[in-house]
């Protein structure tokens, strides 16, 4: 099946038991990130599952972590299939991308903000390396756009909040969301931004995707879902954002303004450096009337990144074996979990048909 919405996929993995809700109420600097790194550490792929807050301490919003990917299980339930054909989802979406369809009214724009009234710190945005990270992080789906074709870019840039209307964006040189502001900054224009929380599935898993520069993320996930994904434009800029999601989160990168980033918690299990990294001005902050906020639990595997960067990136390397370079002798290709966007390992089932193929592979 297809998620409509990300509420829709909480509702099915709660009813499975791949979601479980916690009443109490939580202090959002240590006491989400804690609990979702103990319930990784402590149960197998097999026993885990998301955690939904109910209760944040200083938010009326209720908070969501691991729900996308908590295990393989839940991975695949956001897809709609069995752990087996998630490689196969993939492929055919990969295949058959499907452009989204724009509307005027969304759900997401129900409660907007803007100027005076923005302020991040009413958003339960949780630190995510207590006692360790500099102060909370929104860690979810990044949206960029190209000044010169219109093109969007969609990928999970970490961006640290620094106080109720400005963030520091891990922008960095070579990704393709630093390629797309920069058809603005280079020319003195601050660079449009946005932050999407919590959408359907599809969305979210097309967006951890490393795709080639251009392939626009929301095309493949309308493949992924076999419909259009239904967007609408921001309120301050001329980016598109899906109509169904949570939370959004508008910005503009300010050309030559960099502050120090981080330290953060990464993927490897040490503390990232300290670094310059591009400035963010909030210019608006819409949502749902009863909002549920979303983020990507990260650092040391096992972690909801590593799964999802894991789950979804095996189905891009078995595509282009595959597909692009046709070679069919390709069965499948698994990638352990602990791939954060540097480090893993990759098993590529195949039968060599010549001497020196598996090394060619």
């Amino acid at each position: 099946m297809a998620y409509r919405t990300f509420r829709d996929f909480l509702a099915v993995s709660e009813q499975q038991g791949l979601l479980r809700r916690i009443t109490k109420s939580v202090d959002r600097t240590w006491e989400p990130a804690a609990l979702a790194k103990w319930a990784f550490q402590a149960l197998p792929d097999d026993d885990r599952f998301g955690l939904l807050f109910d209760k944040v301490e200083s938010s009326e919003f209720r908070l969501v972590t691991a729900a996308l990917g908590a295990s393989t299980h839940s991975y695949a339930l956001g897809l709609g299939v069995s752990r087996e054909e998630v490689n196969d989802k993939w492929t055919q979406a990969l295949l058959n991308p499907i452009a989204p369809t724009k509307v005027k009214e969304a759900p997401c724009q129900e409660v907007v903000h803007t100027g005076d009234d923005v302020r991040l710190s009413n958003l339960p945005i949780p630190t995510w390396t207590p006692g360790k990270d500099v102060g909370p992080y929104i860690t979810t789906i990044t949206v960029t756009h190209n000044a010169d074709s219109g093109e969007q870019n969609m990928g999970v840039y970490r961006t640290m909040v620094k106080d109720d209307n400005h963030v520091i964006c891990n922008l960095n040189p070579g990704r393709h969301g630093f390629m797309q502001a920069s058809t603005y900054l280079d020319n003195g224009k601050p660079a449009p931004i946005a932050w999407v929380i919590g959408t359907d599935p599809s969305v979210h898993f097309a967006t951890v995707a490393n795709m080639p520069f251009g392939t626009e993320e929301i095309n493949v996930a309308g493949g992924l879902n076999g419909e259009p994904v239904k967007v609408v434009k921001c309120k301050t800029s001329d980016i598109m954002v899906p109509a169904e999601a949570e939370f959004i989160i508008e910005g503009e990168v300010l050309p030559g303004e960099y502050e120090d980033e981080g330290p953060f918690g990464e993927f490897a299990g040490y503390m990232g450096p300290v670094a310059p990294k591009p400035l963010v001005r909030i210019t608006a902050i819409t949502h749902r009337q009863d909002a549920i906020f979303y983020g990507y639990t990260s650092q040391m595997p096992p972690s909801e990144s590593t799964v999802l960067q894991s789950m979804t990136n095996a189905p891009l390397v078995l595509k282009t074996l595959r597909e692009d370079f046709a070679d069919k002798s390709v069965m499948d290709v698994h990638i352990d979990l602990t791939f954060g966007g540097l480090l893993a390992h990759c098993i590529v089932a195949m039968s060599p048909k010549h001497e020196g193929h598996a090394k060619k592979i």
